[in-house]
């Protein structure tokens, strides 16, 4: 199991491009293939590790 992290970047930066996608022509829906609880978190990691994900979201 490999986690990876960002280091050193600027939030508000990140969160302007977000912002950018969601409203912009592009449907990005199907990038999150995954939603769990976090009561459920190992399968989320599970998910990830199959190679067969995109964005796993954990909702809290």
């Amino acid at each position: 199991l490999h986690l990876k992290g960002i280091y050193g970047r600027e939030m508000f930066e990140t969160w302007y491009k977000m912002i950018a996608l969601v409203q912009g022509p592009l449907d990005v829906s199907g990038l999150i293939t995954h939603r769990i609880g976090v009561d459920d978190y190992i399968s989320g990691f599970e998910a990830m590790k199959s190679g067969n994900s995109g964005k796993v979201v954990m909702d809290w």
